[in-house]
């Protein structure tokens, strides 16, 4: 009924304002692209550490950077600051109180700073717990305990023979991107080289099964796409079962952020071809526009829990808006190897404005060091069934904070999508870089897991997390490691520092409730990363059963009644165990239970005829044999 009464006020409450085919969208199908080499990691030296120095180089700003809306922003939090001085509470000053569904940490492993900055931190995890950190320039693999087994520049992956050729020299890459594909125990990883465009190209590559130290099969994809004089930048990737889709920003060569955006382009790769070395085989779909104007800054939403599905969705904003309340839904319809994928396009009104968010504040009694939040595009987003949740920073109208937006999209594939959306706030902390993932492997349930990275005036740059369950309630703000320093590099001006472009998490898929993010903080001037692993603490994902009545006990009448009530909708299985530990279920297939549970309370009957008098037990278990319950019941 809770859930009931949130959807219908969110019917009430949520606007739709126009939807429409994207007609004007160019798709280019079927572009093939052979394999470029197998990658063999073995053969490549490690590269443990590289410490950052005055010589190292910036990262490109992500696309779409308004330097002029930036200031004007970070003049009125200024100004908002020295009229209004408060001694706001600092988080933590006194223990936290924990509530059922405070999600918590397992283990933390600290990973030392790339070379370049900001860290554009993500991570996949494997089944085996084997798991991949990229940073900047880096990948690392790391085995079940968290431990660092083989590191590696990302330039290896582009360098057959170890030769440059046919490449032109290499002259930076960057924003790195991984996901695990659970179907077929395969890393796929994806980043970007060259910011003009002769050198600019997307690398993809996928890993050998179940081992991403064996061989791996790449690809160079083109980044000026269109010949013309421009370059790709800032990927965002998703992936169903069959395919691999990144969205990308072409910008024109040697022009200012703003002005040298041309449009959003998505690529649509099949990964049967990457899993076999086989020639890829992709679709490209630009001059994506609305009213006659590029769409900026596309967002891929991941499906979930698992990549399923043979359509995707897309997200978009406008992202260098100082107050706008528009969401572009995109959605591509089906499968590269289908032949007929198209794209749709609906504009939707959010019933909460966001906007260009403000810098995030440094602990600095001159409010010097600043971090920015570069703008309020759609970061991430996950899509279960026709429900699409998505993030993205945003400025606090009322307090000028940098804060976090989450959106949800009901009825996502219906003519008519609703939208509903909360900023996530706090009266001390700046936010930025949400990330998120299902907190569930149940499809219907739309509970999530969040981390983004933190600062304040109080607070030196840190990661965090929180959980939303599915009646929308957030968790406290559950701080995953505090730094110890400011952020400041000296070759950026002090008010410009660089804070991430992105952070990471993604759910270990055969572990229900465990989870692997990655974000940055603050550590000795510099920006160090930490990976978590960390758990759900919602009974309703570790105990889909609330309880379990057996009755009448002692059973004397032959039957045994069971009633059950759950939380979600599951099948279960019951085994019945005598004194001996001894399963009278295996020998008595009769015995044995079998239900698929529904939501809410239900009776079920079991006969016992067939059961000697005595005392017995029963096991509850889950799809995955475990054991979740158990009653003791007696027979006569």
């Amino acid at each position: 009924m809770k859930q009931f009464c949130i959807i219908a006020l969110l019917m009430i409450f949520s606007i739709k304002i126009s939807a429409q085919t994207a007609s004007g969208i160019k798709i280019e199908r079927d572009i093939k692209t052979p394999l470029l080499h197998k990658f063999d990691p073995m053969t490549v030296p490690d590269v443990w550490i590289n410490i950052a120095s005055d010589e190292t180089e910036e990262m490109p700003l992500p696309s779409g950077i308004d330097e002029k809306l930036r200031k004007e922003v970070d003049a009125a939090r200024m100004q908002k600051l020295k009229n209004n001085i408060t001694n706001r509470k600092i988080i933590n000053a006194s223990p936290t109180p924990q509530s059922d569904f405070n999600p918590s940490l397992i283990k933390g492993t600290d990973v030392n700073p790339g070379s370049g900055t900001p860290n554009d931190n993500h991570i996949a995890v494997a089944n085996d717990g084997k798991f991949i950190g990229v940073m900047n320039t880096v990948i690392r693999i790391f085995n079940d305990t968290g431990k660092p087994i083989k590191t590696w520049s990302l330039e290896n992956f582009i360098i057959p023979n170890k030769k440059i050729n046919p490449f032109t020299p290499l002259t930076r890459t960057f924003d790195p991107r991984v996901v695990y594909d659970p179907y077929e125990d395969r890393f796929i990883v994806v980043y970007m080289h060259g910011d003009y465009d002769k050198t600019s190209f997307i690398v993809v590559g996928f890993s050998s099964p179940g081992d991403p130290l064996k061989p791996w099969n790449v690809y160079k994809i083109p980044g000026n796409p269109l010949l013309d004089s421009a370059w790709s930048d800032y990927p965002i990737v998703a992936h169903n079962k069959e395919d691999l889709f990144f969205t990308l920003n072409i910008l024109g060569n040697g022009t200012t952020w703003e002005e040298g955006f041309r449009e959003a382009i998505i690529w649509q790769l099949r990964k049967e071809d990457g899993y076999k070395g086989d020639t890829m085989h992709q679709n490209f779909f630009h001059n994506i526009k609305y009213e006659n104007k590029p769409v900026r800054s596309i967002c891929a939403i991941q499906n979930g829990p698992m990549p399923n599905g043979t359509d995707n969705y897309f997200v978009s904003v406008r992202p260098i808006d100082k107050q706008n309340d528009s969401v572009f839904l995109h959605r591509i319809t089906n499968t590269q190897k289908s032949g007929i994928a198209k794209i749709e396009m609906t504009l939707l009104k959010a019933p909460e404005i966001y906007g260009f968010p403000s810098s995030a504040l440094q602990p600095d009694t001159g409010m010097r060091f600043k971090l920015r939040t570069n703008d309020c595009r759609v970061l991430c987003g996950i899509r279960s069934g026709n429900q699409i949740q998505f993030m993205q920073n945003s400025m606090n109208f009322k307090t000028l904070q940098a804060h976090l937006m989450h959106s949800t999209i009901y009825n996502a594939n219906s003519a008519t999508p609703i939208i509903q959306s909360k900023l996530y706030t706090d009266d001390t902390l700046d936010f930025g870089y949400p990330a998120l993932a299902y907190a569930s492997m149940n499809e219907n349930d739309p509970s999530v897991i969040i981390t983004s990275v933190y600062s304040s005036l109080h607070h030196f740059p840190g990661v965090g997390m929180l959980y939303r369950n599915r009646y929308g309630e957030y968790s406290n703000y559950i701080k995953l490691k505090k730094g110890s320093s400011v952020i400041n590099y000296t070759y950026i001006k002090k008010d410009e520092q660089r804070w991430g472009d992105y952070e990471g998490i993604q759910a270990k898929y055969n572990e229900p409730g465990v989870f692997y993010c990655v974000g940055s903080y603050g550590r000795q001037n510099d920006m160090y990363a930490y990976i978590s692993r960390i758990k759900i603490n919602d009974k309703f994902t570790k105990q889909p059963i609330e309880s379990v009545r057996v009755f009448p006990i002692p059973s004397n009448d032959g039957i045994l009644n069971i009633e059950v009530s759950a939380f979600q909708n599951a099948i279960y299985h019951g085994e019945i165990y005598n004194v001996s530990a001894q399963s009278i279920s295996r020998s008595a297939n009769h015995n044995k239970i079998d239900f698929a549970v529904e939501a809410g309370t239900h009776l079920y009957q079991l006969h016992t005829h067939n059961l000697a008098p005595g005392i017995y037990q029963i096991h509850i278990l889950n799809n995955s044999n475990e054991i979740i319950l158990t009653k003791k019941i007696q027979i006569q």
